[in-house]
């Protein structure tokens, strides 16, 4: 009897045992983690569509195997999205996103422009800043314009302060002379002029009646001889910023 108690026990024994063994098996991790990094940082990070209240650059992680859709949103700047593949136990380190600015600029220029006396209908004065045309400040686009070139002083100066023009510009002198610089303009504010000189040193940033943000630079000049028909001249070139109210220039 003892004998077959034996064998009847022996199958049991080893059935634990079995469930006991597998219990102990390693547990495989099926996630992976990102690392975003962006250029400028501080970009909020998206992950399939999901703010994750992070920003760049940090590291995503337990992630589900598989592609993921990362979406980068920072001020001032268009939405970026791309996508990463994860694999199991791996970290994905991705490239530095260069953030792609949303500011709308438009170069002009060289634009050359006269002094107010002894010219003709062909040499005109003045500057539409927003469309870059050249126009006299008596002809039939003379309140299109928003600065102009007086021979009073001989100096660039705000439409309103020739008679029948109202538009108002408002000049800044900056600190440099490379205008492609990318330095945004301060904030207009009481301190701003409404001319400048036509020989200046650095950039000049405008303030338009539309509220947009220019910034200026003579590029050369001549003409002023007493010879009749030679007026004195410059030649202008600036970057308009066609958001108003937006300083920025890179």
């Amino acid at each position: 009897m003892k004998k077959y108690l034996a064998l009847l026990i022996l199958p049991v024994i080893f059935f634990i045992a079995s469930c006991t063994d597998s219990t102990t098996d390693p547990v495989v991790d099926q996630t992976g983690s990102i690392v975003v990094r962006s250029i400028p940082t501080g970009a909020t990070i998206y992950l399939d569509g999901v703010d994750q209240k992070k920003v760049t650059p940090d590291t995503l992680k337990s992630l589900s195997v598989g592609n993921h859709s990362i979406t980068l949103k920072l001020d001032d700047y268009y939405d970026s999205t791309f996508t990463a593949n994860v694999t199991a136990n791996t970290v994905v380190n991705t490239s530095e996103i260069a953030l792609q600015t949303n500011t709308q600029l438009v170069t002009f220029g060289p634009i050359q422009i006269f002094e107010t006396s002894n010219t003709t209908a062909s040499q005109p004065s003045g500057l539409d800043l927003s469309s870059g045309n050249a126009y006299g400040i008596s002809s039939a686009n003379k309140t299109d314009v928003d600065i102009y070139y007086t021979s009073t002083g001989f100096v660039v100066t705000s439409a309103d302060n020739a008679t029948g023009l109202t538009r108002k510009t408002y000049f800044k002198v900056g600190g440099a002379s490379t205008l492609t610089d990318g330095v945004a303009s301060s904030v207009k504010n009481s301190t701003w002029t409404d001319r400048m000189s036509d020989r200046p040193a650095e950039y000049v940033f405008l303030y338009d009646t539309d509220m947009h943000y220019s910034k200026i630079i003579i590029d050369s000049y001549g003409g002023g001889s007493p010879t009749p028909g030679d007026p004195a001249w410059v030649k202008v070139k600036w970057v308009y910023n066609k958001t108003a109210s937006d300083v920025r220039f890179k």
